[in-house]
């Protein structure tokens, strides 16, 4: 299975040019989410729909750190 987070930045420039950024970032959430457990913090805020700076930093304390700052990216 491929990583949602290099496939988010495999995607990036295409998505730019297309406009379709909020796309790859949706997806990305997406992706991420599916791969986690219900406990996870970083699950439960992607749940509550908490923006995605609030995720970033919940994904950060839950060590995952690549999709923290993809989402970060979006700042």
């Amino acid at each position: 299975m491929k990583d949602p987070v290099t496939d988010f930045w495999g995607n990036i420039e295409y998505a730019f040019d297309q406009g379709k950024f909020k796309n790859i970032l949706d997806d990305l959430v997406t992706n991420v989410r599916r791969e986690l457990d219900n406990s996870s913090m970083t699950a439960q805020s992607i749940d509550r729909h908490d923006s995605y700076s609030d995720i970033a930093t919940i994904a950060q304390k839950d060590g995952l750190e690549d999709f923290a700052i993809a989402l970060r990216f979006v700042e």
